[in-house]
């Protein structure tokens, strides 16, 4: 028989960047209806709030939280409000991220749209891996998940940029490292490479062309949700994944399976 118990997330409490739509929505509503206490974290305050408002039928505490993550500063005052409200940080859901102009051959790219998806995509990671480790190590314990992309694991024709895909591929290994360097303090540090999921990042008609060409390539036949997502965050947030650490999982449909 499964001891259900080890899903259980009650008294934990979460810190969730780009949480505000999309995949981090779903990673907030998954923890949430297993009992965790939720930070949602947005540079879009309006945003934030909504998640919290959505998730608070699970009755634990949620709070809302505006930042932007590539700034220091910021990240400090999230992490510092998590655990005033929260009371702790247990678990850390990297998801915050941006896109960028597609179909721009790398000697045409501008430095400065390199510069700032660098810092929004990997750099954020870092900076928030330096705020939370040490007190992940004073609790002895505590999982930090990153979001990648399947665009991290291999360079895709459509509809990637050099500086996404690079940024993506950076943070699986940053994440990586993070997993060697911090298992003995009993932190575990895992990542999750969608592929192409429903989210706010697009426009609708841009949206809608992507889909087309995806849906034709996954093998579900089918596009992904916010929602797809819930288990495996909970998973690697919880007890159940309690040996698993410095792993990728894809959640593509099988579209590079």
């Amino acid at each position: 028989m499964v001891d259900k118990s080890i899903f259980d997330l009650t008294g934990k409490a979460a810190l969730v960047t780009g949480g505000g739509a999309g995949i981090g929505r779903g990673y907030c509503q998954g923890l949430a209806e297993f009992g965790a206490k939720v930070a949602c974290c947005d540079i879009i305050g309006e945003r934030a709030d909504e998640t919290v408002e959505a998730i608070g039928k699970y009755g634990n505490k949620a709070i809302a939280l505006t930042a932007d993550i590539s700034k220091q500063d910021d990240i400090e005052r999230a992490v510092r409000a998590t655990v005033d409200e929260l009371g702790s940080i247990d678990i850390v859901f990297a998801n915050a991220g941006i896109t960028e102009a597609y179909r721009i051959p790398i000697h045409k790219k501008p430095i400065e749209d390199w510069d700032h998806v660098m810092e929004v995509n990997l750099r954020s990671v870092f900076l928030l891996m330096r705020v939370v480790f040490p007190l992940m190590m004073e609790r002895k314990g505590g999982s930090f998940i990153s979001t990648s992309s399947v665009g991290g694991l291999w360079p895709v024709t459509t509809p990637m940029g050099s500086a996404y895909a690079t940024s993506k591929a950076g943070v699986i290994m940053l994440t990586k490292v993070a997993a060697r360097q911090y298992a003995g303090h009993g932190i575990r540090a895992n990542v999750i490479c969608p592929g192409w999921h429903r989210t706010m990042l697009h426009s609708e008609e841009r949206r809608q062309v992507i889909e087309e060409i995806i849906q034709a390539r996954v093998p579900m036949k089918r596009i992904g949700m916010p929602e797809d997502m819930k288990g495996l965050a909970v998973w690697l947030a919880s007890d159940a994944s309690s040996y698993v650490t410095g792993q990728v999982f894809v959640s593509d449909g099988g579209e590079i399976a």
